[in-house]
């Protein structure tokens, strides 16, 4: 479990997640790791995720080998991967339930390349969702309830700038890196499945991606 999120700023793509890796059954936390990097670089742009390990390691382990083509594919190979770990009884429905990706890709639309957040979360639906520019996309942690992650939503929507207040991506990366930190120094006492440390992921509209070393919550990133 974790917390993940995603911003579009139109020109570029902040993706973000804490890096914590929790072992143990049903909702006990036997023993965790705080340093799994959970921002991975695809052949399409930049995807997280946060929810049952095994299942969003094996979506990821497919999409470092498999060349994606059309952003349709990711769904499919997510749909084939929940069933496959639910025909070998390594997940549940309540497992697939909890768990969800964040990606951005680049397509083109009216001959122009255009910069697109979507998310993957059995709590919007069958489908994929697209999101809006200057929104944040929070898969938020399993233990809040729907009342504690509609807060955790809107505390972040409401400090998000559009990229037209910045000189520079990396002025708006230093602000969004520190709020996002501080979204996370807030929440993370209430939230066992959630670290102290974090990373940050850029995807631009000209195709260049980066993803930052992990941060610790009280470092400026």
């Amino acid at each position: 479990m974790t917390i993940a999120l995603g911003i579009n700023f139109g020109d570029y793509v902040f993706l973000a997640a804490d890096t914590r890796t929790t072992f143990g059954w049903v909702n006990h936390i036997v023993s965790y790791t705080d340093e799994s990097e959970k921002i991975q670089k695809t052949s399409f742009g930049l995807i997280t995720g946060a929810g049952r390990t095994n299942l969003l390691d094996s979506v990821k382990n497919r999409l470092a080998k498999q060349e994606i083509t059309n952003t349709d594919q990711i769904f499919e190979i997510i749909k084939e991967e929940r069933l496959n770990l639910l025909g070998r009884l390594l997940i549940t429905e309540n497992n697939i339930a909890l768990t969800g990706w964040v990606y951005s890709y680049i397509t083109i639309l009216n001959d122009a390349p255009k910069l697109r957040l979507d998310v993957v979360h059995p709590s919007l639906g069958e489908g994929l969702a697209r999101w809006e520019e200057n929104k944040a996309a929070i898969i938020c942690p399993h233990e809040a309830s729907k009342e504690e992650a509609d807060e955790i939503i809107a505390i972040l929507n409401e400090v998000i700038k559009p990229s037209t207040e910045f000189a520079t991506v990396e002025e708006s990366y230093r602000y969004h890196g520190q709020i996002i930190g501080a979204l996370i120094r807030q929440i993370q006492p209430k939230y066992p499945s959630v670290s102290r440390c974090y990373q940050i992921g850029i995807h631009k509209l000209d195709g260049s991606m980066g993803i930052s070393p992990i941060i610790k919550i009280d470092e400026s990133p």
